[in-house]
């Protein structure tokens, strides 16, 4: 029986390490607080890596990351993991978003109640003996406007329970559709900066990256009412916490309610010393309930891929084949070999791949954007970008790295929807662009359940994209395609299936299927036939 190791680094919950120890093929190490340096020279050695806040995977610790399959995060918070590492590395990042999502929640509702009626100040001042009720007159929930920055799981249930305060919700998120922000009730605006001026209380719920670190500096906090509240239980470094302490001295706004900090734990934080700030130690997520959902969601993800079983939170492959409906699994692997095809024709360095969606199937996203996750794009754009790049870098690219193959050659990536396509219910377009060439590639999947390839750059055609056919473009004049044919025959390469279409400036593009393989030798003598333009092997 194959063993597998897992290395956890931080503590979980009982109920977690309980469900990995049920499983006979699995052996557990701990090495709690261990250091990033120390994990570098041991990494290789464990086929999972369970982590929390505590444990830092840097691009250094996955250095050599021997034989490493999986990391996974008991909580939401991903940024002391690089998730691109891990992902050119073929490593997936896992975590558990909905574990302690009602925890975080919870608090942060506990903290905009504590700030807005400065309640941490009062029970300190009747502890210490006095009764002084006129030194704590704050601020009421109802009828304010509370501004959400982050509409994603904590940000929308946050959400939902203070319109029970009779508030009125507004939210930015550049990740999260209008519909689903209108189903809670939420008013999605386009900027920052409405938001800013709008909320009398604002609250935070986004994940620390390079976009969002300090968002919230002395220009956002010199846009806030004067009376505005700030809440923060995501990621410290998000508010530019100087900037924050002169903000509350100078009175430009009315209190705050961290449970995060830049540096944890906070020591000499000017912020400590100001009655008008509220203060936890990071327990968003510290609620019985909420270690315990975190450590068994994410035990029982990674007990199910390394046996190789369905899971899901994967933020650095957010979808898994299996688990799509038949008919987009069909469009998955038609854009896969729609990259394949056009890796094989286009000529010149590539600038830009765009993706087109065209019809009803498509209006809705396949996936919602991984805000936290590096892939904000849909599977059937990461498809065409694995065929593709497998064919030019002629190595094992995968879904998971394809993007980033992607990025490091500085390679645009866009996708579009539009409502329909004249020729077809559903169709995708694939895009490519070079220095010095472009290419169509339009795949649909027709009635009959068969992906084809109906469209190559203003020629239709009817292609059932598998095994080897002969791509040739030609003068179209009498003759060409004659000659063509005895020469293959000559050769003894069977033709399986013919598609030729023509333009009316008098060029004609062939698809040929053959049963066999095209040496380049051939294809030399197919390029001396007169009218011929071009003739290239493409492998499916």
């Amino acid at each position: 029986m194959k063993k597998f190791n897992i290395l956890i680094t931080d503590n979980i919950s009982e109920e977690g390490i309980k469900i990995l120890k049920q499983e006979q093929d699995i052996n557990i190490d701990f090495k709690l607080g261990i250091k990033s340096n120390e994990l570098k020279d041991i990494i290789g050695q464990y086929d999972a890596i369970i982590t929390r806040s505590g444990t830092n995977i840097t691009k250094e610790t996955l250095q050599n990351p021997g034989k490493l399959k999986i990391i996974g995060r008991a909580g939401v918070g991903l940024d002391n993991i690089d998730i691109e590492e891990a992902s050119r590395k073929n490593i997936i990042v896992m975590n558990a978003p909905t574990g302690n999502t009602m925890a975080a929640t919870e608090l942060t509702i506990a903290l905009i109640l504590a700030a807005a009626r400065k309640l941490c100040e009062a029970n300190n001042s009747v502890k210490k003996g006095e009764w002084d009720r006129k030194r704590f007159l704050g601020i009421q929930l109802y009828d304010k406007t509370l501004g959400i920055i982050g509409l994603g799981r904590i940000g929308g249930n946050v959400a939902l329970r203070a319109k029970s305060f009779g508030m009125k919700i507004l939210a930015y998120d550049p990740y999260i559709k209008r519909d689903k922000a209108a189903s809670l009730g939420v008013t999605l605006l386009d900027t920052l900066d409405e938001l800013l001026t709008q909320s009398d209380i604002i609250t935070i719920h986004t994940p620390l990256t390079e976009e969002t670190h300090k968002m919230i500096k002395k220009e956002e906090l010199s846009k806030m009412k004067k009376n505005a509240i700030i809440i923060n239980c995501a990621r410290g470094a998000i508010v530019d916490e100087d900037d924050l302490h002169e903000a509350l001295i100078n009175k430009k706004i009315f209190s705050a309610a961290l449970d995060v900090f830049e540096v944890e734990p906070p020591k000499g934080s000017k912020l400590l010393n100001l009655e008008n700030v509220t203060v936890t130690p990071h327990i968003g997520a510290n609620t019985e309930e909420g270690q315990k959902g975190v450590a068994v969601i994410i035990a029982e993800q990674i007990v199910n891929a390394l046996h190789g079983k369905a899971y899901v939170n994967a933020v650095n492959l957010p979808f898994i084949k299996s688990l799509l409906p038949k008919q987009y699994q069909l469009y998955f692997d038609l854009t896969e070999k729609m990259g394949k095809l056009a890796a094989q024709v286009i000529k010149g360095r590539t600038e830009e791949i765009r993706v087109q969606y065209a019809g009803h199937i498509f209006k809705e996203d396949i996936i919602e954007p991984v805000f936290d996750s590096p892939l904000h794009y849909q599977p059937f754009t990461i498809a065409a970008l694995k065929g593709f790049f497998e064919v030019i870098l002629k190595e094992a690219v995968t879904y998971m790295n394809a993007p980033f193959y992607a990025k490091d050659r500085n390679v645009a990536i866009y996708e579009s929807k539009t409502e329909h396509y004249e020729r077809f219910t559903d169709i995708i377009f694939l895009f490519i662009k070079t220095e010095s060439d472009e290419k169509i590639i339009g795949g649909t999947v027709l009635n009959d359940g068969i992906p084809r390839i109906v469209i190559f750059n203003e020629f239709h055609l009817d292609i059932i994209p598998e095994g080897t056919y002969l791509y040739f473009r030609n003068h179209d004049r009498p003759g060409v395609i004659g000659r063509l044919g005895t020469l293959l025959g000559e050769k003894n390469i069977n033709i399986a299936g013919f598609e030729l279409a023509r333009i009316k400036t008098g060029e004609a593009v062939a698809f040929v299927s053959v049963d066999s393989k095209l040496p380049k030798k051939i294809l030399d003598e197919i390029l001396k036939i007169e009218g011929i333009i071009e003739a290239k092997a493409i492998e499916f």
